[in-house]
């Protein structure tokens, strides 16, 4: 288990590094409720609010490319769910001709709107994470009193993806080592059959691990060896952020 590209950004000590991990979950939650619940005819009001975690991507002391690069890797699936509704037609609206594509205005400003709110969101989600170790994040949420099943959910996912990664890396070395001069149309068919493959051995693989976690008396607690303490800074937070988020909702 040799991958750390989630974990090797944790042990900071800038401003956001410091923060109480459950207001880091608040402050979260509390973005996306305010991003997310802004009209499609908000405007400037809406990127105002990109303004949170550039401050936030600053204050942590990481590098913009860092989050970047996280963000790119997960916002083509947004764009490959919304990139249509730009070509839906509304009724009693005139397309914008532009050559063999006809673009309806109130499509494109919906697709705009909710490209922007979901990198917004997803940027801050990362940067959160990003600067928290993991299980304290867990642990937050269940101070927090978040749902078990969500908390035990995560927990298993954040465990399980290394796994799921090194059993991938080792079939697909497999398959480059047996397989050398195939078609194209060859080799998707069989990335295919090792698709299926890996999904049987990643099942058996997590019935093994919860017989061993049951065996060892595990009990759906997240346990962490430092307790959370709320400190001044923690509120000032808090209040300026809050404060912020109010501003940029009225402006």
């Amino acid at each position: 288990m040799k991958h750390e590209f989630l974990d090797h950004h944790r042990e900071g000590d800038s401003l956001v590094h410091r923060l109480d991990p459950r207001l880091k979950i608040f402050l979260l939650l509390s973005y996306i409720f305010m991003v997310v619940s802004l009209p499609f005819d908000s405007g400037y009001r809406l990127f105002l609010f990109g303004s949170v975690p550039l401050a936030l991507a600053l204050l942590s002391r990481v590098s913009l490319p860092h989050y970047a690069s996280k963000l790119l890797k997960i916002y083509p699936m947004i764009f490959f769910i919304t990139f249509l509704l730009p070509f839906l037609p509304v009724s009693g609206e005139q397309a914008v001709t532009l050559g063999p594509l006809k673009i309806y205005p109130t499509g494109l400003n919906k697709f705009l709107v909710i490209n922007t709110k979901s990198v917004f969101s997803i940027w801050i989600s990362i940067i959160m994470t990003t600067t928290t170790e993991f299980n304290q994040f867990l642990k937050g949420m269940e101070t927090l009193r978040f749902p078990t099943l969500v908390i035990l959910i995560l927990s298993f996912m954040y465990r399980f993806i290394f796994l799921l990664i090194d059993e991938a890396e080792r079939m697909l070395m497999a398959f480059q080592s047996r397989y050398v001069h195939l078609s194209v149309l060859t080799r998707l068919k069989y990335l295919a059959q090792e698709i299926g493959v890996l999904f049987i051995r990643t099942f058996e693989r997590s019935e093994r691990v919860y017989q061993a976690m049951e065996a060892r008396g595990f009990q759906g607690k997240i346990y962490s060896l430092s307790h959370f303490r709320w400190k001044g800074l923690d509120s000032a937070v808090l209040v300026l952020f809050s404060v912020a988020l109010i501003l940029l909702r009225t402006l």
